[in-house]
């Protein structure tokens, strides 16, 4: 979804209005929320932990143990429900740089549930909050 930013600029004079997108913040975050959702689902937890707001100042034990932490998450799903097979986003609620992003997950034994994960706005960035 686009929206257009109609603008009007005075010039000599003469005005002129001047058709501007601007990418959907709800698009971005859905497709942010969705793209951590994959690299979980395909083993990528450094790019998973990447996601994670603030995530460049983690110090690296800690961040070595967010990795486990999310691999662990990944084997215990997958023991349980057969893992994560896919996910959706169903919608999301915005308000400035915060929003939250409501996500549908399917799981190997055919089970789903719905998730909500809130994101940030991290130097123009979606990030997992």
């Amino acid at each position: 979804m686009k929206r257009f930013w109609a603008c009007l600029c005075f010039c000599a004079g003469a005005s002129l209005w001047v058709a501007c997108s601007h990418k959907d913040d709800g698009e971005q975050a859905r497709r942010a929320a969705m793209s951590y959702y994959e690299c979980l689902i395909d083993g990528r937890y450094e790019e998973y932990v990447n996601g994670i707001a603030y995530s460049d100042s983690m110090t690296g034990v800690y961040r070595s143990q967010m990795v486990d932490l999310v691999a662990q998450f990944a084997a215990r799903e997958e023991k349980e429900r057969g893992g994560i097979i896919s996910v959706q986003a169903l919608g999301d609620t915005v308000s400035g740089d915060v929003a939250s992003v409501f996500l549908e997950v399917l799981f190997g034994d055919s089970t789903h549930e719905e998730v909500t994960m809130p994101m940030v706005k991290c130097g123009g960035e979606w990030k997992m909050q």
